[in-house]
């Protein structure tokens, strides 16, 4: 079972100290909206047409446009000062997923309110949104208001949005000034992982029978771990049904098992085969690799990682979200790497503590394999195979990643 580790938490992004933001801050000029425009056509008009004619009603009637465009552009200075803005966004997210940005906007004014602000996050090329500018009717002085839109990244890795911009044209929206305040965040934003096929998924089950139980523990001979949802394929005699029925669906008795299989997963991104496809195979290999991080976590099995990156980084063994969190997170910076294999699989220990090798790698799985111990036994996924596709597998709906929902049921430390 996965630790019960909480969601991480919402990380709020403080804005950058009064004296070196205002150095920052970048005011737009005030600009006529176009009403704004109408009206000073009317106005210069108006007036030409009283010069002409020598009619001071005339003049005099066309200073109330203008008047009130000059009126609006006061405004609107008035309105974009004593604005703080902070955002508040998860720690962690994975590419495609939708997630809710917020926008914490602070009136630092003593006595005024400030009425019809229109907030737009710069965000990043990377972020993917339908229409993130939120409307804040008023925010009461000392007071604060939040807005909220929805997005998604594209791409994995840590990702850095800077600034966010206010604009106003109140009151009577004939002018219009906008302000970009500087509040910086970063994002980790994992891959995507990738579904695996059902016979690939047997493979690495095959050394450990009913999900990492021993024999004895399948037969219902040992003891008692805890409950959990039931699984197509599993022993029916280990429906608890008192739990069952107190759920509403099938519940089995796990049961801790003495000859637990542990994994290692290892992930070669040394440059190898075509380099026009180089960058599509690594994407490829990361999601896979990451699919294999979900699909172990959530059978409740204890593996460890080793990637040699900038540096070798060899993970000690563990299971749950904590563990899943630490490979994702590595995963998400992974690229390609200087190393070539045979450099650092001998530290690994592969093969040495009777531990189910996985190996990942972008070239053919016949290369990987010559550099892996004689008993080592691993699983070899090449990206360059012809037949590396089959280890994909896709839900009904034609889609080869895992959903938003099954991911959300990891980080939250619910197994579904």
């Amino acid at each position: 079972m996965a630790e019960d580790v909480p969601t991480p938490p919402i990380a709020a992004i403080e804005p950058e100290p009064r004296g070196h933001s205002r150095r920052a801050r970048l005011w737009s000029f005030p600009r006529p909206t176009r009403w704004g425009w109408y009206f000073l056509v009317c106005s210069v008009g108006i007036f030409l047409a009283g010069s002409h004619t020598g009619r001071n009603a005339f003049i005099l009637l066309a200073c109330i446009p203008m008047a009130m465009i000059l009126i609006n552009l006061l405004a609107v200075l008035f309105n974009l000062r004593g604005i703080e803005v902070r955002r508040r966004l998860p720690t962690v997210a994975h590419v495609g997923e939708w997630l809710e940005i917020l926008l914490d906007v602070r009136n630092t004014g003593r006595v005024l309110p400030r009425f019809a602000l229109v907030l737009e996050d710069d965000g990043s090329d990377d972020l993917i949104y339908e229409d993130h500018a939120q409307l804040l009717m008023a925010v009461a002085p000392h007071g604060s208001q939040r807005a909220g839109y929805s997005a998604a990244f594209a791409r994995r890795g840590r990702q850095r949005l800077s600034s966010c911009t206010v604009s106003t044209s109140f009151p009577f929206g004939l002018v219009r000034m906008s302000r970009r305040v500087p509040v910086r965040s970063e994002i980790t934003v994992y891959p995507r992982p990738t579904r695996l096929s059902h016979e690939l998924e047997e493979r690495l089950m095959s050394r450990a029978r009913y999900f990492g139980e021993s024999s004895a523990a399948s037969r219902g001979d040992d003891e008692v771990f805890g409950v959990r949802e039931y699984r197509p394929g599993e022993n029916i005699r280990r429906i608890h049904w008192r739990t069952s029925a107190r759920m509403g669906k099938p519940m089995i008795l796990e049961m801790e098992g003495r000859h637990d299989t542990n994994y290692v997963l290892l992930f070669d991104t040394a440059p190898l085969g075509d380099p026009g496809t180089l960058r599509n195979r690594l994407e490829a290999a990361v999601g896979v690799c990451a699919g294999l991080t979900y699909f172990l976590t959530r059978e409740g099995a204890s593996f460890r990682f080793a990637h040699a990156g900038a540096e070798l980084v060899i993970s000690q063994p563990g299971r749950g979200d904590r563990n899943y969190h630490a490979i994702m997170e590595q995963l998400a910076l992974a690229g390609l790497s200087e190393k070539p294999l045979s450099e650092w699989i001998g530290n690994v220990g592969v093969g040495r503590f009777g531990e189910a090798a996985i190996l990942i790698t972008l070239g053919p799985k016949e290369h990987a394999e010559a550099h892996l111990p004689g008993n080592a036994g691993a699983v070899v996924l090449g990206a360059a195979d012809t037949d590396f596709k089959r280890h994909v597998a896709f839900d009904p709906l034609g889609r080869k990643s895992v959903g938003t929902a099954e991911t959300s049921a990891i980080q939250s430390g619910v197994h579904e």
